[in-house]
């Protein structure tokens, strides 16, 4: 078990087409960003983050309910994702209060997951990015938790995904260290994976083509929603 899910077939081409027409033809794209800023040394790309642009929502929101699906998935499989963090309190079939656990998940908590994945998370920003055939790619090694200033948004991320929005012939994987796991990009292919160093990655070079992915994280939420007063 290495936690690395792929799922083939989670959005449709024809999604995948116009998310690289934005990207392609969309005034806001920069160079690619790591946490410290524009580095060539450890990636390569050209991104655009649709959170920044108004009339990108729709797409983007299109965009989450496939999302939303998909990490309802991973966390069904992996359902201390569900409860470990934080103790969820829910109603059995008496309607009395009852901690989530793993010995009365199926009863509790299988038929709620995507609320429960909705309680307790958010999507990050999503970024649309571009890796030019010979040229691009992140090849440093890195994991998606880190401390940041005036803010820590990166340390609530608990797992990253990505859509591969065409195929890859040669190069281009997503290769993650400890796991020795490198997944090729195929169209409409999702990829989640835990966000601590535990699961390293970088992006390989794409040999063969441009490779274009969306990619963000699922993030808890900010302690102020999760635990706020009722009523």
């Amino acid at each position: 078990m290495d936690f690395i899910e792929v799922y083939p077939n989670a959005i449709p081409d024809e999604l995948c087409d116009r998310l690289i027409e934005t990207i392609k033809t969309h005034p806001g794209v920069i160079d690619g960003i790591t946490g410290h800023g524009v580095d060539l040394e450890k990636k390569i790309s050209r991104d655009i983050t649709m959170d920044n642009f108004q009339e990108l929502q729709p797409l983007r929101n299109e965009l989450l309910n496939y999302t939303l699906k998909h990490s309802a998935q991973y966390f069904e499989k992996y359902a201390l994702g569900l409860m470990g963090a934080v103790a969820v309190t829910l109603a059995d079939e008496q309607g009395k209060p009852q901690t989530l656990t793993p010995d009365n998940f199926d009863t509790l908590g299988r038929h709620r997951v995507q609320p429960l994945v909705q309680y307790l998370y958010r999507s990050g920003t999503i970024n649309i990015q571009h890796y030019q055939k010979g040229k691009g790619g992140y090849p440093h090694w890195h994991s998606e938790q880190f401390p940041q200033m005036g803010h820590n948004e990166a340390l609530h991320r608990v797992v990253l995904y990505m859509f591969y929005l065409n195929d890859v012939e040669e190069g281009g994987e997503t290769e993650f260290f400890y796991q020795q796991r490198k997944i090729k990009p195929r169209k409409g292919t999702m990829v989640i994976a835990p966000a601590g160093f535990t699961h390293s990655h970088r992006g390989n070079m794409p040999i063969s083509g441009d490779k274009y992915i969306a990619t963000s994280w699922v993030m808890f939420n900010r302690a102020e929603k999760l635990y706020a007063p009722v009523g």
